[in-house]
């Protein structure tokens, strides 16, 4: 409500013509507001829910001082709160608008809506060229120097990949959380574009060759994959079948920005816009261009009809002079907010990242206010005392709630010294505007990246980082860490390659699917085989070509030949072989995929297996205090003894027996096992007389250390 009175008293309306605003929640365009682009609707909501029967076409008049009275669409929003009004024509460039809302509307309980009368002011357009160059100007995507020279990355490996998608490579992998990097790859030339799905060995389960660069390629809440292409300005969203079933672009005229889609609860969706306006710098700052192009920030939200519903303008609460100092503000474009995130907060307010002038902004959903201002290293506008840290941020992107009620976001670092690129969660205290820094992950490798990049917090407390890029030697792409800043995984991308952020989800596809999703053979000699049929089923209205399979562990073989067609709608039983070669416990991931020259999309089931070797007692609900593997008994031995040992808490265990001189020669347990005592026993058939030791390795889930031990023991035949 203030707001709304400042800003008549700031623009000298007539406050007696127009004091019922003031009981209004949420009016947009701002009374008294400029630079509204002709395609503007007009959002009024006083806050109650309406009864729509009392709506009429008369109710509002609109009339623009050179476009005269404008007809249109008046209706409710999907909310039943806010009222729309979308005019048949656009406004002219450089015109007054007037809007008057009569008497006659009514609330449910029958309270009658107060009428109100404002102006807004249209901006003078600028052409389509300078329109695009200014937004080219400010992209994160690296357009291509024509001379430039480079090089194409193909695959020395895994051929099985089409040819020129990138060579992702495993630098580190050491217990890493379950789920799928979602990465979205392209090349600095623009000429090779991707999305990708890939397990924690790189490998593809998913990619698609597109003609366009890539952003935020993520799992919204409700279940549907995004991604946004820039040059295109729009979201698009898949099913899990990878069909493309929804777009999403602001309105009003805005072009999307491609930095962040976020699809809330009640279906609604989030997006951003930059808008590049015509203003006279020389009247701003000393030697500035009287005919520059200084980029805005729009924030809108859609209802579920694509109605723009919620409308943001940095126009309306940011100077151009908040800009950090290295943005010149005597430039001819001026990009003085970049604003690359918006989350919606628990008490459903938005925060919205400003990268240029080092700010998250808490912005109150329901009636534009700007409830507070978070700044970093530069900022000219913060309100928050920093504890336990020294540096704060600068030029950050990324900002999310977490579910304890902190934030995380990604510190490019750009004005830091040294620069350095970030991950850091802070405590809020919202109400004493105190930022308290909880944890902050430096990469061992010192790593900086200018642009992009995000930090996405899992179930399980690891972290993601996806590390931006843009023209940066280092090729790290993704890293997730534990809560002790230990690297559980990392993978490279060569240097000629991006991906403006990077997610972990757990993921299946539902094109096809096996039934059921995974096997486990039971007490198979070395030397047997066992069979087990399952079912891949299509989901689909239309058949698949499957056209390969993948695994790493060679005792398991699928017997049906490739490629094959699975009918529309139809069942092809697959016949899975376990032929173990060595004693142990066996567990690995079946690729089933169906590709094509520029895609893939695989489904991926668990395989398991063990021999004769099998568990003689398992106690759950005991205490246990340590780690503790124990002598096996009897010792010497022949055939067979028995392997004790206790886990404190549940842990990822592998058991395996080595020969004198270091060969594998049995893995007897590779799962994950809950807190508990256990006793395993090994048969030794098929391994000749000799000294042997058992090695235990014990990875604890919540991050610790891990135990390890080894232990002889003789076998005499």
């Amino acid at each position: 409500m203030f707001l709304l009175l400042f800003i008549l008293l700031f623009t000298g309306l007539n406050l007696a013509q127009d004091s019922n605003i003031e009981k209004y929640q949420y009016i947009s365009p701002l009374p008294g507001s400029k630079l509204i682009l002709p395609e503007n609707n007009i959002i009024i909501r006083q806050g109650d829910i309406i009864d729509p029967t009392t709506i009429k076409e008369k109710s509002i008049e609109v009339v623009g001082s050179i476009s005269g009275t404008h007809s249109g669409e008046f209706f409710l929003s999907d909310d039943i709160r806010t009222l729309i009004f979308i005019p048949s024509i656009h406004f002219s460039p450089g015109e007054k608008v007037n809007v008057k809302l009569y008497s006659g509307i009514y609330t449910a309980n029958r309270d009658k809506l107060s009428p109100i009368n404002f102006d807004f002011y249209i901006s003078q357009t600028i052409s389509k060229n300078a329109h695009d160059k200014a937004l080219r100007d400010v992209s994160d995507f690296p357009y291509s120097n024509a001379n430039t020279k480079y090089d194409t990355y193909f695959l020395k490996s895994k051929k099985d990949i089409n040819g020129d998608f990138p060579d992702i490579t495993v630098n580190t992998s050491n217990n890493p959380s379950e789920g799928y990097i979602f990465l979205a790859p392209y090349s600095l030339n623009g000429e090779i574009n991707y999305l990708s799905i890939l397990d924690n060995n790189a490998v593809p389960i998913y990619y698609k060759k597109t003609p366009y660069a890539n952003y935020d390629f993520k799992i919204q809440q409700n279940g549907l994959i995004t991604y946004g292409v820039a040059s295109r300005k729009f979201f698009y969203a898949m099913n899990s079948s990878y069909v493309l079933v929804d777009s999403f672009a602001t309105g009003n005229g805005y072009l999307t920005d491609h930095h962040d889609l976020q699809i809330i609860d009640n279906g609604h969706s989030l997006l951003l816009a930059y808008d590049p306006q015509p203003v006279r710098m020389d009247t701003v700052v000393a030697g500035g261009d009287s005919s520059a192009i200084v980029i805005g920030l729009i924030v809108q939200e859609l209802d579920l009809n694509k109605n723009v519903v919620f409308q943001w303008r940095s126009w309306d609460h940011y100077q151009i002079t908040d800009a950090t100092e290295d943005i010149d503000l005597t430039q001819h474009t001026i990009d003085y907010v970049h604003g690359n995130a918006i989350e919606l907060d628990f008490d459903g307010n938005l925060l919205i990242s400003s990268r240029h002038i080092d700010e998250i902004t808490k912005i109150n959903r329901q009636t534009g206010e700007i409830i507070w201002r978070w700044g970093g290293l530069k900022s000219k506008n913060n309100q928050f005392q920093f504890i336990n840290d020294s540096i704060t941020f600068s030029h950050q992107h990324d900002i999310r709630r977490l579910p304890n009620g902190n934030v995380t976001l990604y510190d490019n670092g750009n004005l830091h010294t040294p620069k350095r690129s970030t991950a850091i969660e802070y405590e809020l205290d919202e109400e004493n505007k105190i930022a308290t820094q909880i944890w902050r992950f430096n990469h061992p490798a010192i790593i900086y990246k200018r642009a992009m990049g995000n930090v996405q917090r899992l179930d399980n407390e690891n972290t993601i980082i996806g590390w931006g890029g843009w023209f940066n030697e280092d090729n790290r792409t993704v890293t997730e860490v534990d809560s002790n800043n230990k690297i559980r995984l990392e993978f490279l991308m060569p240097g000629n390659f991006l991906s403006y952020r990077a997610f972990k989800f757990p993921w299946k596809t539902n094109l096809f699917v096996t039934n059921p999703d995974s096997i486990l053979f039971e007490s198979v000699s070395v030397g047997d085989s066992a069979f087990i049929s399952v079912d891949l089923i299509n989901n689909s209205g239309n058949p698949v070509e499957i056209t390969g399979y993948y695994n790493v562990n060679k005792d398991y073989v699928v017997e049906n030949p490739i490629p094959f067609i699975l009918p529309a709608f139809g069942t092809v039983s697959l016949n899975i072989k376990f032929i173990p070669s060595k004693n142990g416990y066996f567990k690995d991931y079946l690729h089933i995929r169906s590709d094509t020259e520029i895609s893939r999309i695989a489904q991926v089931m668990i395989l398991a297996g063990r021999t004769d070797t099998i568990f003689t007692d398992v106690k759950e609900d005991e205490i246990i205090y340590n780690y503790v593997l124990e002598q096996n008994y009897p010792n010497p031995f022949n055939p067979s003894t028995t392997i004790r040992y206790s886990l404190p808490i549940q842990s990822n265990v592998n058991l395996t027996i080595y020969n004198s001189i270091g060969e594998n020669i049995a893995e007897i347990i590779d799962l994950t096992q809950n807190a508990g005592s256990y006793e395993v026993n090994w048969n030794s058939n098929g391994v000749a007389s000799g000294i042997y030791f058992y090695s235990i390795r014990a990875i604890p889930v919540d991050g610790k250390e891990m135990f390890q031990s080894v232990k002889k023991m003789i076998l005499l035949k």
